[in-house]
């Protein structure tokens, strides 16, 4: 029973009064439409039963009976399976629209470590394929299951007032049948798994080929990859020929058989009966007619168990996302939470101080930040340094919630941000990270991003500050220009001054930039620079950077090793201090000066 409720709330996508509505109208669809074999049974009654009994004169009043019957059927029909038809169509494309709304929402709430395990090609996989897959079940699911039970149903109540015997034997090779089904269904779940994992593979290698042929063809590896490809895709083909060849399709037409069996097995019987003179000539052949409406729906459901397998492993995909815990979030927010702790700051309190308290941090196993205590103090510029690795990214993120710190608390204003809701905590928060995406959308749109309600002024002033606003400038449509997909045409420096504008239109009072100078020439990262500075007296800025003269200017600087802080102070002090920050200072100046 369990199980089948899972499959219902599969199915339904959780929404089981609609899809219980939408069965049940399947249901009168299924009766309605069983009303014509009946009338069909009762006119060979009408024609056989005189001619048996000697009266060769036939009774027409009862056919015009029928015949009014069928017609009254046939009007009725039309508005049951309209109606049916609408509430299946428009039922489940509103559910569909839901779903996929919730799933986007959870999705936002998420933490990054998810996005870490699961790559583009698997979630675009679960999005379109597992969701459009599900959905076509749906739709055939249950006006199969109603139709099937209907017939069975009227047939078991109607035939059985005729003869038991022949009833009996109908239904007897059904039970028969069934577990052929399930064996085939079994069958079919255990190797279907191979198959979903090839078809999420063909999805990440194809994104992967696109996205990447740029790269490919630099380095002459364009039909090396794409062997690669062809290798996954044939893995997939050969998955689906076995999974419907080998697992399923071998039992499934021995239950096929069975039914069809089945029809031999009445035939005889009847025959065997009225020869012995104990079964009607009419009974005989209104049971042949049944028989063909009561097994060609039963035999339809080995037709789905293909179906039902693989919307089962999409069903399973969809509800493990749904299952992944996101963040945690405050019952209310915290200008409505009082809080008795004395170093929580008041209701209302505008400070952007960042605090990380005792932050310890791991990605899975690898331990990343150990113990960090330190504060970027508010409206001013802290530059984060130090090798690849010791932690400087996994800061930011944690300042702006991507993950919660495994021990200890990262606060903004005195207030841990796991107080805070997270669409609160991005609020305060203008991001810019060292890999940026621009959307399929005009220059202006992806610059809007950063406020909505911005005014065209508005954008092109972010956009001047940001030292990109000539460039747009020259393009054919200057700020309606279309980007492509992910920025593919535009620069790499062009993207970042883009997503710097963006950033500094959200107006956040809290700037985090990753790297944002990196993908700059000299000329437009002094530019850069000064924008930066001119938001010192506004914002807190935390700057995560390589190349240590961007930075020299910065009212804190903060070396990082291994996930610790090492050192502490002023581009001045840190130089007098001669540890890591005056050798890589060294290092960088060296190389600086080298040239071809």
């Amino acid at each position: 029973m369990t199980a089948i409720k899972e499959w219902f709330s599969m199915l339904s996508f959780g929404n089981t009064k609609r899809y219980r509505n939408i069965t049940l109208w399947f249901l009168f669809d299924s009766i309605a439409a069983t009303i014509p074999y009946g009338i069909a049974v009762m006119a060979i009654y009408c024609l056989l039963v005189p001619i048996g009994a000697g009266n060769i004169q036939m009774q027409t009043k009862p056919l015009w009976i029928l015949v009014g019957i069928l017609l009254i059927q046939f009007i009725s029909y039309f508005f049951i399976r309209k109606k049916s038809y609408i509430d299946s169509c428009v039922g489940m494309s509103e559910t569909m629209k839901r779903s996929r709304i919730d799933m986007g929402e959870h999705l936002r709430i998420l933490p990054m470590g998810f996005f870490d395990k699961r790559d583009a090609g698997d979630l675009s996989t679960v999005l379109l394929r597992d969701y459009t897959t599900v959905e076509n079940l749906a739709e055939q699911f249950a006006p199969q299951m109603t139709v099937t039970i209907g017939r069975l149903l009227l047939s078991a109540v109607m035939l059985g007032v005729f003869d038991i015997r022949m009833t009996l034997a109908m239904f007897l090779v059904i039970p028969l049948a069934l577990p052929f089904a399930w064996m085939s269904y079994r069958r079919m779940k255990a190797s279907g798994q191979e198959l979903s994992q090839a078809q999420q593979s063909v999805s990440s290698n194809i994104l992967e080929y696109v996205e990447g042929i740029q790269t490919l063809k630099a380095y002459n590896m364009a039909g090396e990859h794409f062997t690669a490809l062809k290798e996954s895709f044939e893995k997939q083909r050969k998955s689906s020929i076995a999974i419907e060849t080998k697992a399923a399709s071998p039992i499934s037409v021995v239950g096929r058989i069975i039914l069809n069996l089945g029809i031999a097995f009445v035939m005889l019987l009847g025959g065997i009966l009225m020869t012995k003179g104990s079964l009607h000539p009419f009974y005989y052949i209104a049971f042949m007619v049944m028989t063909l409406s009561v097994y060609e729906p039963v035999s339809m459901l080995f037709v789905f168990i293909a179906d039902f397998s693989r919307s089962k492993r999409s069903g399973d995909r969809i509800r493990e996302i749904f299952d992944e815990k996101p963040l945690s979030e405050p019952a209310d927010t915290i200008e409505q939470t009082a809080y008795t702790d004395a170093q929580f700051c008041p209701a209302g309190n505008t400070d952007s101080t960042i605090s990380l308290e005792h932050v310890s941090f791991a990605y899975g196993d690898v331990d990343v930040l150990h113990d960090l205590t330190i504060q970027f103090p508010e409206k001013q510029v802290t530059a984060l340094v130090g090798p690849s690795g010791s932690g400087k990214s996994t800061i930011t993120k944690l300042i702006a919630r991507f993950w919660d710190a495994d021990k200890g608390r990262v606060l903004i204003g005195g207030v841990p941000v796991t107080h805070m809701k997270t669409d609160e905590v991005l609020a305060k928060v203008a991001i810019v990270f060292q890999e940026v995406y621009l959307f399929h959308d005009t220059i202006e749109a992806n610059i809007r991003m950063g406020k909505s309600n911005a005014t065209r002024e508005e954008v092109i002033d972010a956009a001047k500050k940001a030292a990109c606003h000539n460039f747009i400038l020259s393009l054919p449509q200057g700020y309606d220009t279309m980007v492509g997909e992910g920025g593919s045409t535009l620069s790499g420096g062009e993207k970042q001054r883009i997503s710097i504008a963006r950033a500094l239109l959200k107006d956040a009072p809290i700037v985090l930039l990753d790297e944002a100078t990196a993908a700059l020439d000299s000329e437009n990262e002094v530019l850069i620079q000064r924008a930066i500075s001119s938001l010192v007296e506004e914002k807190t800025v935390v700057v995560v950077a390589h190349r240590l003269q961007s930075i020299c200017n910065a009212d804190q600087i903060v070396v990082l090793d291994q996930g610790r802080i090492i050192e502490h102070g002023s581009h001045k002090e840190l130089l007098e201090a001669a540890g890591m920050y005056a050798h890589l200072w060294e290092e960088q100046s060296h190389a600086g000066n080298w040239r071809i």
